[in-house]
């Protein structure tokens, strides 16, 4: 049995890439074969869904905090008394912490990239920053990473131009579940778009209300859309701390008519067969969950070229892409999805087969436990 510890902070269970990520692993890893646990902030929803899939899960309240000793003591006892294996990081605070960690305990060590490393990343300042680049140095001198995991070929592009102190990273794509559990539809909310449906255009956006998603683009372009006589109504489904910007913003452009927030809503995967079109405006992604669901569901995507979303639309033809500072081409992008039913039938029926081709769990699951067992097997 190989054990595999997972170490992350922030995941919330709420429209989150990261814990849908880990999610997949925990629902479809070989259970005969690997025991995955999984160390975090703490919160009641990721600990009960996490141990239902017979996940052991530890807390450690202490990665709540900027910089914490107690951290590294947490992580240092977790790992040596459950005799881990492999431990997999995810985000910066996770690797930076264990990575110290595993100079004394000298593990196998894979750090996984979702589409931040350091000095791009928005939500540390300027001493922050550094203090992590000195520990992305000492790590790389004492060799503690054995492998770094990226979720598309534009993620590793952009891990090199910022750091060569990594082994060279390998590209994966996640992809969909077809085996993820199902969820009774909360009825009102589907009696609610299904009347909205009657005489609008349903575009729907999925993420958390954070600076990086840019849900204030996606507001913009729905107010383009009404002004040039489009009836259409924007549903964004997520939770944040930018919910109550939002908020006044859809009030300040008189669009309450047009836009609402919905929050978290359990089991998304109930609604994609009421949306229209699925909207991406982020500044930057590795790869979006959201993408792959809405693909296996037939909607077609209008998205950001960013992150690995250009490399996976471009391959298969299978959405529509727009930079990401150019509205009007936005704009353009969903009139012609909505007019040119021939076009949309195309680029969904492509997004459908390259999922259940090549993007999907099973495949990502086998490639996966294939590099943890290779690592296992391996001697530092």
């Amino acid at each position: 049995m190989i054990k595999v510890c997972h170490i992350v902070n922030l995941i919330t269970g709420k429209a989150d890439g990261v814990y849908a990520h880990l999610k997949m692993i925990f629902e479809n890893s070989d259970k005969n074969q690997f025991e995955h646990i999984l160390i975090f902030q703490g919160g009641e929803k990721v600990e009960r869904e996490v141990k239902d899939v017979g996940v052991k899960v530890f807390v450690s309240e202490s990665l709540k905090k900027k910089i914490s000793v107690k951290a590294f003591s947490d992580i240092f006892r977790i790992i040596k008394k459950n005799k881990i294996d492999i431990i997999h990081t995810h985000l910066i605070k996770p690797y930076a912490i264990a990575g110290l960690v595993n100079i004394i305990l000298r593990k196998k060590f894979i750090f996984n990239y979702h589409g931040l490393f350091i000095f791009r990343n928005v939500y540390y300042g300027f001493i922050e920053k550094l203090i992590y680049q000195i520990i992305h140095f000492i790590l790389y001198i004492f060799r503690v990473v054995d492998a770094v995991l990226v979720p598309s070929k534009r993620s590793k592009e952009l891990l090199q131009r910022e750091t060569k102190l990594f082994p060279e990273p390998i590209v994966y794509y996640n992809g969909y579940s077809f085996n993820q559990p199902k969820s009774e539809p909360d009825f009102q909310l589907v009696k609610l778009i299904e009347h909205l449906k009657q005489n609008k255009i349903i575009i729907a956006v999925i993420g958390r209300l954070e600076v990086d998603k840019r849900i204030d683009r996606a507001i913009e372009i729905v107010k383009r859309l009404t002004y040039r006589g489009t009836n259409v109504h924007l549903l964004v489904f997520g939770d944040g701390r930018l919910k109550d910007e939002l908020k006044n913003l859809i009030d300040r452009e008189g669009l309450n008519e047009n836009a609402e927030l919905l929050g978290f809503v359990e089991g998304i995967q109930n609604y994609y067969h009421l949306f229209d079109i699925i909207l991406f405006t982020s500044d930057w992604e590795g790869m979006p969950l959201s993408i792959w669901e809405a693909m296996a569901n037939k909607v077609p995507v209008v998205a950001t070229a960013v992150g690995g979303i250009p490399e996976v639309f471009n391959k298969h033809n299978c959405g529509l892409l727009f930079e990401k500072n150019d509205i009007d081409d936005a704009v353009a992008k969903l009139q012609l999805i909505l007019s040119d039913n021939k076009l949309r039938n195309i680029i969904t029926e492509n997004g459908r087969k390259a999922v259940e081709e090549l993007y999907n769990s099973e495949k990502f699951m086998k490639w996966l436990d294939q590099l943890y067992t290779y690592l296992a097997g391996t001697v530092r």
